[in-house]
């Protein structure tokens, strides 16, 4: 039923924002023109300085990812099909967007995690070293409704996301989660001829419920078979037997400033928001309805992105800067005292410089990103800490043929190189986690690898007047460049590659 809703939203969708005397698909096609549009989306703000007023795209999407290259908790491969329509409507004194998606997602040879999506530095979850596949169904919808309240001056919006998850394991132990969460986001936005500013809030609510059974009583008890045993991991580290149900209760708060503005002919967009998420643990009480709470976690996070945009007769650059930074910490009743602590920082810095001369355009760039991580466990003494910079070159070629079609290639070569590695755990707190998740993670952040990107686009310009029909690939290769031994006994250690791809029919409107 829920998938069947979800495809009327988007065929609805795909009609209220259709396009009209103009072609949206060139939105999509450059790499810069879709970087700015996306970026507008993602808050009241700049959604009212983008001058698109009725653009829409309807994608089937089928995504794949395989290889060993990867941490001990991600699946040793995965598929996804998805639908999805999002789009931008100007209706008198309303600005609209919307953005509606169906997931249906397959891993294969999944171990040590059975929970949602993997959130970083999230604890509390359970865990299971015997891997299995592992299906999941998503449905996400969000948007914005903004509403000029004084003409040309005061702008009163509302933005939402709502997201529906579940996720079953087949084999014992036996997983079966429930996810939802809701967040609204009103915004004021104050408009001039120079800039558009505006105070945005955020507020929303969730509930994860986690079931674990076995089919087969003998996996549940003893230790004959070990990679059988579930585990609730409540930091990185601690971990202890447990197979009662675990719900979460998700609190969400945050403020938020967004300006944009022309500067020196650069446009420029200004993102600066502040959120933090508790989380509220409970276990179910033996002969009783009520739920416990035996533990709370805490993030904090702190998110700046800019993006500046230039356009000189046939040349546009482009310059894209974000910074996030993110502190967590738990709290277990038991005793009384917090016992995990998560940090995390990414920074991202690119340039591209695009030039056009007759139906063809030559796209060049550059970027870095840095990510660092660190994760302590003071119960167990597990110390887990890395960061590594990823440099990379981008090279596009853009051919357009009015009225006909559209091509474009585009490869992104980058390295990934690792600054510093650290885990450090006492001898006599070595667990099932140390070496089935730590000392592989450990190894998987010590290699130097080497990634390809490549990009292939078509888009037909001749089917209908109406809209445009296009196909979209993208393809990634990592290969790994140098594997240190590491010193500690790990049960699994990562390969050499790693492969993804992502295939997308599209209607642009």
């Amino acid at each position: 039923m829920k998938v069947q809703l979800l495809v009327i939203l988007s065929l609805l969708s795909a009609d209220l924002f259709s396009q009209e005397n103009k072609s949206a698909d060139s939105v999509f096609f450059y790499e810069q023109r879709e970087r700015h549009f996306e970026f507008s989306k993602q808050n009241a703000t700049l959604l009212l300085k983008n001058t698109e007023n009725q653009i829409g795209k309807v994608s089937l999407i089928y995504d794949y990812s395989s290889g060993n290259l990867k941490n001990a908790q991600l699946p040793a491969s995965s598929s996804n099909i998805q639908f999805s329509s999002d789009g931008i409507r100007t209706l008198g004194r309303l600005k609209l967007y919307g953005d509606f998606s169906y997931s249906r997602i397959k891993d294969r040879g999944l171990g040590n995690s059975l929970r949602g999506e993997e959130i970083d530095d999230q604890p509390f979850y359970y865990l299971a070293e015997k891997e299995s596949d592992v299906q999941r169904q998503k449905y996400h919808a969000k948007g914005i409704i903004s509403y000029e309240l004084i003409r040309d001056k005061i702008y009163l919006s509302s933005g939402f996301n709502y997201i529906y998850y579940l996720a079953d394991r087949p084999v014992d132990p036996r997983m079966s989660i429930k996810w939802f969460d809701f967040i609204v986001k009103p915004e004021l936005t104050w408009v001039n001829k120079h800039f558009h500013l505006g105070l945005s809030g955020l507020w929303g609510y969730g509930t994860e419920n986690t079931a674990i059974k076995y089919k087969n009583k003998d996996y549940s008890n003893g230790s004959a078979y070990p990679d059988r045993i579930t585990y609730l991991n409540y930091g990185y580290g601690y971990t202890r037997k447990m197979y009662e149900n675990f719900s979460r209760r998700k609190q969400y708060k945050g403020l938020g400033v967004h300006l944009a503005t022309t500067l020196d002919s650069w446009n420029t967009l200004l993102n600066l928001d502040y959120k933090v998420a508790e989380d509220i643990n409970n276990k179910s009480l033996e002969s009783s309805l009520k739920d416990q709470v035996f533990s709370t976690y805490q993030s904090d996070q702190l998110e700046g992105q800019l993006l500046l945009t230039q356009q000189k007769d046939h040349q546009i650059q482009q310059i894209e800067a974000t910074y996030r930074t993110l502190i967590g910490e738990d709290y277990l009743e038991a005793l009384a005292a917090k016992n995990y602590t998560a940090k995390n920082q990414m920074a991202y810095l690119s340039y591209s410089n695009l030039k056009t001369k007759g139906n063809h355009s030559f796209e060049w760039g550059v970027h870095t990103r840095y990510l660092s991580a660190y994760k302590k466990d003071a119960i167990t003494s597990h110390l887990f800490e890395y960061s590594y910079i990823q440099p990379g070159l981008k090279a596009g070629y853009y051919q357009s043929n009015p009225g006909k079609y559209r091509f474009s290639a585009i490869v992104s070569p980058s390295l990934i190189l690792p600054l510093q590695t650290i885990a450090n755990v006492a001898t006599t707190q070595v667990t099932e986690f140390t070496t089935t998740v730590t000392y592989p993670d450990y190894a998987f952040r010590k290699i130097t690898s080497g990634r390809v990107d490549l990009k292939l686009q078509y888009i037909n310009q001749t089917f209908s007047k109406d809209f445009r029909t296009g196909i979209t690939l993208n393809a990634g290769m990592s290969k790994a460049l140098d594997k240190p031994t590491i010193e500690y006994d790990s049960k699994f250690l990562p390969g050499d590659q790693r492969f993804s791809m992502n295939l997308s029919l599209n209607l642009y409107f």
